[in-house]
This record gives C-alpha cells, sequence and structure tokens, in this order.
C-alpha cells in the first residue's frame, strides 16, 4: 500500500477499453477492433495502441469478448492414459498452437488407457457445459463414433487424433504404416530375412497399423515369417519382458513397434549376452529424443507429434471458424539411421 494512504482505501479500478482509447486518442470501438482483429487498424494507430495497452497494464475481458463473437474461446482436449512420449508431444503441439492463438485449452486426462464410453460420455458433456468451441479428442474410447454421435458431434465440432480417418469426424494421424514400411524396407535392403516385430497394445490403431506393415513388407519380400515377440504396451518393461523370452538365434533384426519397447528390448538383449548389432539389428519408431543416446544409438522412422498436435489444432479452428470439415490430415514419417542397424551377422550366412 503507498505511504500515507488510508488503510481501507479501496483497490484501484481495473483501466477499460475506454481508459486505452483516450490515452492512445482514438474510440474504445477501435481498441477492440485492434484487439479482435475484426477490421483493419492502421500501424501507427495500431502501435499507440499496444503502448496504451502496456502502459495502462490493460488486460481484454475474454467474457466480453465471448459474448460478442459467440465464441468461448476454448477448447477440450480429451486424453487418456498412458502420457506416453507421444503423447506428450502431440499435447505440446496443441498447446503451443492454442497459445499462438489466444485460445484456452481445457484438458481432462482420464487414468484408464482404454476408456469406458460413459467415462468419455461424462467428460465431453463437461466440455459442453463449459461452452467450449470445440474438442480434440486423444484418447483410446472403446465406441468412440457412438459416444461422439451421442454427445458432442452435433453440438460443436470434434477432431480425433487417429492413425484411421473416422466418418463425419475431422481427424489427424502421423502414418504408422508409412513408418513401419519405412524401417523394414531399410532392414530388407540391408540383408536381413528373418526379422521378428515386437507388438504394441494389441487393440491400438498405431501398433495394428505397423504389424500391418511388418506382414506386408515380410510378403512382398518373400523373407521368413516369425512368431509375434509380444509386448502388448508402449514401454520399456514390455519390451524388457519380450527381450528375456525372446528365442535370439531365430532372427537376425527385430522391429521393435516403438523406441520405448526397444530400449526395453536392448536392455534384456545386454543381460542375455546380444548385443546390437553385432548380433541382431533392431529399429523402432518415434525417435523420441533419447534414442540417439541409447547404446548403440537407435535406427527408427522419426513421427513429428509436435506436428501432430499442431495439425490437430488448425483443422479444429478451421470448423469453428468456418462450419467445414476438412479431410484426414497425416504427419509423414522421416527414417533415421543410426549404429543399432547393420548387415545380418556372419553366423546367419
Amino acid at each position: 500500500m503507498p505511504r500515507g494512504a488510508p488503510a481501507n482505501a479501496a483497490p484501484s479500478r481495473r483501466p477499460t477499453l475506454n481508459d486505452v482509447g483516450r490515452l492512445a486518442g482514438v474510440s474504445a470501438q477501435t481498441v477492440s477492433r485492434f484487439l479482435t482483429g475484426a477490421s483493419f487498424v492502421g500501424v501507427d494507430t495500431g502501435a499507440r495502441i499496444q503502448q496504451a495497452i502496456d502502459a495502462l497494464g490493460y488486460r481484454p475481458n475474454r467474457l466480453a469478448r465471448s459474448l460478442q463473437n459467440g465464441r468461448a474461446d476454448t477448447v477440450g482436449v480429451l486424453t487418456s492414459a498412458p502420457l506416453n512420449y507421444g503423447a506428450a508431444q502431440t499435447l505440446s503441439g496443441l498447446s503451443f498452437a492454442a497459445h499462438q492463438g489466444d485460445i484456452t485449452l481445457v484438458t481432462a486426462h482420464l487414468p484408464d488407457t482404454n476408456t469406458h464410453p460413459a467415462e468419455a460420455t461424462r467428460t465431453l458433456e463437461r466440455f459442453l457445459s463449459m461452452r467450449v468451441d470445440g474438442i480434440v479428442v486423444s484418447a483410446r474410447v472403446d465406441g468412440l463414433e457412438s459416444v461422439l454421435e451421442k454427445t458432442v458431434r452435433h453440438e460443436v465440432p470434434v477432431v480425433v487424433i487417429t492413425g484411421r480417418p473416422l466418418p463425419q469426424t475431422g481427424s489427424v494421424g502421423a502414418d504408422s504404416y508409412a513408418a513401419g514400411r519405412m524401417v523394414m524396407d531399410h532392414l530388407l535392403e540391408l540383408g536381413h530375412h528373418r526379422i521378428a516385430f515386437l507388438s504394441g497394445p494389441d487393440d491400438g490403431a498405431e501398433s495394428q497399423e505397423r504389424e500391418r506393415a511388418y506382414y506386408e513388407s515380410i510378403a512382398h519380400a518373400g523373407a521368413v515369417l516369425l512368431p509375434k515377440l509380444a509386448g502388448g504396451a508402449w514401454t520399456g518393461d514390455a519390451g524388457y519382458a519380450a527381450g528375456l523370452r525372446a528365442d535370439f538365434e531365430s532372427f537376425t533384426a527385430v522391429f521393435a513397434a516403438d523406441d520405448e519397447l526397444a530400449l526395453g528390448f536392448s536392455a534384456a538383449a545386454r543381460e542375455r549376452g546380444y548385443q546390437s548389432p553385432q548380433d541382431f539389428s533392431l529399429v523402432g519408431i518415434d525417435d523420441m529424443p533419447e534414442a540417439r543416446y541409447f547404446s548403440p544409438p537407435l535406427t527408427t522412422a522419426r513421427l513429428d507429434f509436435v506436428a501432430l498436435g499442431q495439425h490437430a489444432f488448425d483443422v479444429l479452428q478451421h470448423a469453428v471458424r468456418t462450419g467445414e470439415q476438412r479431410p484426414h490430415v497425416v504427419v509423414s514419417p522421416q527414417l533415421i539411421v543410426r549404429d543399432s542397424t547393420a548387415p545380418p551377422p556372419a553366423r546367419s550366412q
């Protein structure tokens, strides 16, 4: 409290549009147009308005703005466990794009890997009660299409982050199939014909697409089809358990459905006396930042999950502004070759 001010002095009044306009020498309507971008404001005028905003410490009234433009400038995001590398990076991309667009994200993270329809329904209806402008779903929900149809599809635009397009719903996804074919082509070009597949969750679309790429690559090349190494989850623990069970004499290379599985598998292999690429080649998918520091550094297919989140936000905002649904957006992979792959060992020749 300033020296000499009475003890019961009222807090200073928050500055208004009128205050900003008076200081900048323009009308409150011009200040409003500058803040909302509703129409052109000259460069010099805009500079004076921004200086007045900074000098007064003015903060726009988001509620008043939402009443004016009919939007809440808020987006709901539904996610579910596990919040692994890909999911976390996708959420980062969403958050960055929302920040750039001056949009607030309201995120609900559900604890179950497979979200029950009733739980998803409750969360989506809670979003509607907040008057969100749209919703991004980055969660595995049983019967998702039915849940969306019964709750939000006819209320607000929805975008689902998935490798498989959904009818009547905006969607974006990383091309897991292309990533799988990319790493398989790399192994086959090195001369491997006994390649094992280390799977992720059996009911996950991304894992299924990567597995489909494995089987089609094997069939196309006329290579040996080996029993699947069951991982069952996107975790290093799952890869480690699979590595403890694996018959290392049966294959010369392993295609792990993601980098975390590859990390766990590599650790188990070392414990059992096997090392890549001397004894077997190893590839993953994602290119998580730690992949370059694996021992040895991991060959993988890079998927830009931050871009995936940004695309999801852009597709949703387009639907909010225009009412139009864009076609399915795909994020393409990039092959990153490191030291974990080499031609088959001499023992396999």
